[in-house]
């Protein structure tokens, strides 16, 4: 099996671009040989360890990698779907810095990944990458 570098556009975040295992079907089509749960997944645990700055794109593409409906997110936050709808309208905008540590801090423990609670873990001080290159193997 070949790995090769892939422009990931699918994820909704312009800037990924993933090293990833890829396999030919007897037709030779090339496919990415992982499932799409362990890319998503890959991609936020990422984005979250690596403070990436938390816009409206990214939260459409953190929900949907953590399987939340806008109501099921929304109410973890104690807000309203017309709020969170609110942040994913405006893809490019980032989101205050309260709301920025609040989603990081939820996605950490839905995704298992261990944070401090300190301020400088939660809120991003960079502007989003221009690309964001990620070696994916078989585990997450």
């Amino acid at each position: 099996m070949s790995r090769k570098t892939i422009h990931y556009q699918i994820c909704g975040l312009d800037y990924i671009y993933l090293r990833v295992p890829v396999a030919k079907t007897k037709d030779g089509e090339e496919y990415i040989d992982l499932p799409m749960d362990t890319i998503d997944k890959t991609i936020a645990k990422h984005l979250i360890e690596n403070k990436i700055p938390i816009r409206g794109a990214e939260v459409i593409f953190l929900r949907k990698s953590l399987g939340m409906s806008l109501n099921d997110w929304a109410k973890k936050f104690g807000m309203s779907a017309a709020g969170v709808l609110k942040w994913e309208k405006s893809k490019d905008n980032r989101l205050s810095r309260v709301n920025e540590a609040a989603v990081r801090a939820l996605c950490a423990e839905l995704l298992k990944v261990n944070l401090k609670g300190t301020w400088s873990e939660l809120v991003a001080d960079s502007f989003t990458p221009k690309k964001l290159s990620l070696k994916i193997d078989d585990a997450a």
